[in-house]
């Protein structure tokens, strides 16, 4: 089976299983080949575990963080295609564009895997580029003005974020040039990186986090993120909050691994800390003023981005790591059960919800267990990761930035809580026989919804010593 799942074996069962989504239309052959590229897609995942660390097609290697990226990608990537297959149900979607729509999805996934696995800053980049015209596809799905706008922005705004990237690669080739290092893999990179220009590097790592700040959804390009998420339908905003801010994390954070054995390090982490601090700020200021559920949640996604970068920042790797992988998992169950939410009030205004405890008992279980994960408190690991994240911060010689911090954070609990407790247990006077029937056929398709939650609790709290340590070998920078 490794030889078998080689990468490009896979790459090439890809766009066989896109090619054929495209043209066998049947909702048969639809689920069929969703289920079959999973299944390779898990083969693929547990080949990478057992073969770590070698190199495959020259510039193809899994190390630990690609292993557990995978794993999430295959985990999320499965509960999408089957809740898209349930919403093209519902929605009784033309064959045609159904099998667009599942053959785009096909290629978003598979230049995520490719992100994760390359080990060449230029071929990262050029999968990134290639995630944004199948993401696109994806946005464009419910054929509506706002996801026509959505769709449009997002390409232009990503294209220009690519292109600033771009430079940003320059900058480190003309770094690279000057000490005859024209190999811009990241072991290459890691080895030269002290002799280089530090005026260059600076520029290089600049743009890319800017550029690369588009895919992570964080200051300074996040706005269109929101946007997508918004338009897009809720199993592939799940998509977009979780396995794409994970490729853009693992581009930037590659980088800085690449740069932290020289002297910028210093000057890297408060790069980083200043971004997380300004899109935990941005979050705040628009969270406040929000009423639509899905930006509600797309605005939670740029908090938990900062939190990510402000403990990588502080040296908290493996709190950086176990938060991305937390909320990858809440946030997908969240942006499901908001499915739910549009399904039972024909809208997605908070102002529309309310006593959907009554109307929607396991839907309502899963907002207030998806709540209390993305507040982090206890039992959720998010709380986990979060303390440890700020416990390295305030030791550190950046401690009076948790001043400014925790109060933003404060306020972003404070208004999540009363928005969700408000569509929870307010009373909905409006809520018809009909509403409750309809609810009864979702209590199953909860299910996935709440194994993803029971995920969150698990690795913040039960995980296995050996999962631990995958964890840390996966964080561990190389300097």
């Amino acid at each position: 089976m490794d030889t078998l799942m080689h990468p490009l074996v896979f790459f090439a069962g890809a766009v066989l299983i896109a090619g054929a989504l495209y043209v066998l239309r049947s909702t048969f052959m639809q689920a069929f080949l969703l289920a079959l590229y999973i299944a390779l897609l898990a083969m693929l995942t547990w080949h990478e575990y057992v073969t770590l660390n070698v190199v495959e097609a020259i510039y193809l290697k899994a190390d630990p963080l690609s292993v557990i990226l995978l794993a999430v990608l295959t985990i999320l990537g499965g509960v999408a295609a089957y809740q898209g297959l349930q919403y093209s149900r519902e929605r009784k979607d033309d064959p045609k564009h159904l099998a667009i729509h599942n053959s785009a999805l096909v290629g978003f996934l598979t230049m995520l895997v490719g992100v994760y696995l390359s080990r060449h800053i230029g071929l990262v980049w050029a999968f990134l580029e290639a995630s944004t015209l199948t993401a696109a596809v994806l946005i464009y799905h419910n054929r509506t003005r706002n996801s026509v706008e959505a769709t449009w922005k997002y390409v232009f705004v990503c294209s220009i974020g690519i292109a600033i990237a771009f430079a940003g690669i320059l900058f480190f080739t003309i770094a690279g040039d000057a000490t005859q290092v024209h190999d811009l893999s990241f072991e290459a990179l890691r080895e030269s990186a002290h002799l280089m220009d530090t005026g260059w590097l600076k520029f290089g790592f600049l743009f890319l986090l800017v550029g690369f700040s588009v895919k992570m959804g964080v200051v300074p390009l996040f706005n269109v993120d929101i946007d997508a998420k918004d338009a897009a339908p809720s199993y592939i905003a799940a998509l977009l909050s979780s396995v794409l801010m994970n490729a853009g994390f693992s581009a930037i954070y590659r980088m800085y691994s690449v740069l932290s054995g020289t002297s910028l390090r210093p000057w890297l982490s408060g790069l980083l800390l200043l971004c997380g601090t300004l899109s935990i700020l941005a979050a705040t200021v628009y969270i406040l003023k929000v009423k639509n559920l899905k930006r509600l949640l797309a605005y939670s996604s740029l908090e938990h981005a900062g939190i990510v970068l402000i403990a990588v920042a502080s040296g908290a790797w493996f709190a950086a790591l176990l938060h991305l992988v937390l909320h990858s998992f809440a946030k997908s169950a969240m942006f499901l059960q908001y499915g739910h939410y549009f399904r039972i009030y024909r809208g997605n205004s908070t102002d529309l919800g309310g006593d959907y405890m009554s109307l929607h008992p396991a839907g309502a279980g899963v907002f207030i267990i998806g709540l209390l994960a993305l507040c982090a408190v206890p039992p959720m690991g998010t709380f986990v990761s979060e303390v440890l994240a700020f416990t390295a911060l305030l030791g550190s010689s950046w401690w009076w930035w948790g001043l400014i911090i925790l109060p933003l954070l404060a306020v972003i609990m404070w208004a999540i809580s009363r928005r969700i407790s408000s569509i929870v247990y307010r009373p909905q006077h409006q809520a018809s026989a009909t509403m409750k029937k309809a609810t009864r056929a979702m209590a199953l398709e909860t299910i996935p919804q709440y194994l993803l939650l029971a995920v969150v609790v698990w690795l913040g709290l039960f995980a296995p010593p050996a999962v631990v340590d995958f964890f840390n070998r996966a964080s561990i920078l190389h300097p």
